[in-house]
């Protein structure tokens, strides 16, 4: 076991970090013990005093695979050895290539065909916003508003929060957020007027994670997209907790048998390795951004969107996983 300076490392990180979502003045306080988390293997993580702990929430619903999985090591290392970094910025790399072809096969050819790169969560659902938000602008539409249901949580960027977060946390800042209205059901979308103003409903499928894991009454989903169809509006889902098995099917949506406009995916997507997240956007949505010229262009992204989206499959290779059906992708971001 590597020895570790236990009282260094927590008197130093009290001194000079400062934690997400996490009251630093209780953080700092000369009797609270700071986990100092250094090792991990499987299920099971390690802290600097030798302690071990079950990885319970996954990391944050990350780490689908387990630490320290052999297979996912081993796309990590090929990829060192190659490159830093690409820009996604007027180049292209293979493994982002073969990642975009690779998720866009595993829904309806006819329904899905793009895939926008991002960082983590909270950025493929402020993806998801602002191409929504174009999208109805090019077709020369007032579409405008979103609809998200209560306690729903999708990220903490300014328009991401505006859907969620904000609110649950009471920590929303004037000006940021993008025009919304907060549901409880579909019960009550159905009561809302002007549908024609409302650009996307954004929901979390199946089941609601930073509310405290509220499961949607079953028929939920096929009741939305078959309001979204009747209103002419869009569906956007948020699958970056629920997505690559953690409901029992791939994605959530499955259980009901429906497709959104947008999918946005993230966490378990590469295994809670590194950070990387995607908007899956239906070929409709994207046949308007097709044209040429300044207004079809969507001015966003990052310095590491789509940088170098390692893919990795196939059963039989060393560490390769087992799980059949559940199978169809193994990512790592490297």
């Amino acid at each position: 076991m590597d020895n570790w300076d236990t009282a260094q490392l927590a008197t130093d990180d009290k001194g000079y970090v400062w934690h997400p979502f996490t009251a630093m003045g209780d953080w700092c306080a000369p009797e609270h013990e700071p986990i100092i988390l250094v090792g991990g293997q499987g299920v099971m993580l390690r802290d600097s005093r030798g302690r071990e702990y079950i990885d319970g929430n996954a990391s944050i619903w990350t780490n689908v695979h387990g630490h320290n999985h052999p297979r996912i090591n081993a796309a990590i290392r090929a990829q060192l050895e190659r490159v830093a970094h690409t820009s996604f910025l007027g180049t292209t790399n293979p493994p982002a290539i073969q990642l975009a072809r690779e998720i866009v096969a595993m829904f309806p050819r006819e329904k899905f065909g793009r895939v926008f790169f991002s960082d983590d969560g909270s950025t493929g659902v402020e993806a998801a916003l602002r191409i929504v938000s174009q999208y109805w602008k090019l077709k020369r539409s007032k579409r405008k508003v979103f609809v998200a249901f209560r306690d729903a949580y999708h990220g903490d960027t300014a328009g991401a929060a505006s859907l969620g977060a904000a609110a649950m946390f009471g920590a929303t800042i004037t000006g940021l957020e993008f025009p919304m209205r907060r549901v409880a059901s579909v019960d009550e979308l159905m009561t809302l007027p002007n549908r024609d103003e409302i650009a996307a409903v954004v929901i979390e499928p199946i089941i609601q994670g930073a509310a405290g894991m509220k499961i949607w009454p079953s028929g939920t989903l096929r009741a939305l997209r078959g309001w979204c169809d009747s209103a002419g509006t869009l569906l956007i889902a948020d699958e970056v907790m629920t997505g690559f098995g953690r409901t029992g099917r791939m994605f959530a949506c499955e259980h009901e048998e429906i497709h959104p406009d947008i999918y946005v995916f993230g966490k378990a997507l590469t295994g809670g390795y590194l950070p990387l997240a995607l908007t899956l956007v239906s070929d409709e949505v994207f046949e308007p951004f097709l044209a040429s010229g300044s207004e079809a262009t969507l001015y966003y992204g990052h310095s590491y969107s789509g940088k170098r989206a390692g893919l990795r499959s196939g059963a039989g290779q060393p560490g390769a996983l087992s799980n059949g059906e559940d199978d169809r992708i193994f990512a790592a971001k490297n």
